[in-house]
């Protein structure tokens, strides 16, 4: 699992505050606890942040967050991909992508650009202002190097990465985003790549198609690449051992799987801001939530799949994880239909 800063999850909000639209409930919707948010350096995983944005997407019915002038309704997006899902090449796709979006939308005018060796994906924001935190052109330019990658089956490298504002405080973040020379106050938004990829072929099918858009936007904030990460070997480990159900190893027969000594699963953990106890925390979050929503079991049947042996213990853990008790969790997500 890959994670996001506290500074998007804060910032993905902005528009709430303006729509009467409860901060803190969006957050619990969410399986996000309220009170991580005062913790520096505060750090949430995909599933979470996923399902933050698309909350808060469903209650203003706008896949730009309410950061445009206008609203871009909730399925556009899915929409898109479905008509360029038969295009032959990456340039193709992209051609038809941005053209389209051009049409429906004038809050976000992009272009694509093919000089000699090199490609660049543009775009402007009409209405900077309505983005005050850049959290809107810093999310499109993430999905506008994701998607692609993903529809070609492999990581587009960037060559650099242009923004439109000043240079952030978590300007470190979006070395991680966007691992590549970064510019800054530049006249517009862009990824620029190498133009081979542009006559790549395509490497999806409509089926594949339909789960990647199940899962958005999830897998849009995923580094390519990224699951072969230390941490998503573990959370395969363990999720592959009894389907279903949580059944964890210790950290001496994680390491020795690994072929590595406790010391050094610790350090390399450690170098990736985690631990062993917080990617087993994360794994229970994520399959607790998922069973209680997703298959209506019990609070106790659940408690039991995901290694507790008390449902008690169980609902002290979610409770902190989320801010709610999987009850309450459960009532607030049943009353949103």
């Amino acid at each position: 699992m890959a994670t996001v800063c506290k500074h998007h999850v804060t910032a993905c909000m902005a528009s709430a505050d303006h729509r009467q639209i409860s901060k803190r409930a969006l957050l619990e919707r969410a399986g996000i606890n309220p009170q991580l948010l005062q913790r520096r350096g505060q750090r949430f995983h995909t599933e979470q942040v996923a399902r933050l944005f698309k909350s808060v997407q469903d209650s203003l019915d706008d896949e730009f967050m309410g950061f445009t002038e206008s609203p871009c309704r909730v399925g556009l997006f899915a929409t898109m991909a479905e008509l360029v899902c038969r295009c032959a090449t990456l340039g193709e796709l992209l051609e038809r992508a941005l053209n389209f979006y051009n049409l429906v939308n004038r809050d976000i005018v992009m272009s694509l650009t093919r000089n000699h060796q090199r490609a660049a994906i543009s775009f402007i924001m009409r209405r900077p202002e309505l983005d005050s935190e850049h959290f809107m052109a810093e999310w499109w330019l993430v999905i506008w190097h994701r998607f692609p990658s993903w529809y070609i089956g492999e990581p587009i490298r960037l060559q650099e990465t242009h923004f439109t504002f000043a240079e952030p405080a978590h300007r470190d973040e979006l070395e991680v985003m966007f691992p590549t020379q970064l510019s800054f106050n530049r006249p517009t938004n862009q990824l620029v790549f190498d133009a081979h990829y542009l006559d790549m072929p395509l490497r999806r099918n409509t089926l594949q198609l339909t789960e990647y858009l199940t899962n958005m936007p999830a897998d849009l904030m995923t580094i390519p690449g990224s699951a072969d990460t230390l941490e998503s070997q573990i959370e395969r480990h363990i999720s592959q051992r009894q389907p279903g159900r949580l059944a964890f190893l210790s950290l001496e027969d994680m390491a020795a799987l690994l072929d590595m000594s406790v010391q050094t699963l610790h350090r390399r953990l450690a170098a990736s801001d985690t631990s062993y106890q917080k990617i087993k925390d994360n794994l229970r979050r994520e399959m607790a939530i998922q069973q209680l929503i997703e298959q209506r079991m019990t609070v106790e049947q659940v408690a039991e799949r995901v290694g507790y042996s008390e449902s008690r213990s169980f609902s002290r853990a979610f409770k902190h994880w989320t801010g709610v008790t999987p009850r309450e969790y459960c009532k607030q997500r049943s009353a949103r239909g």
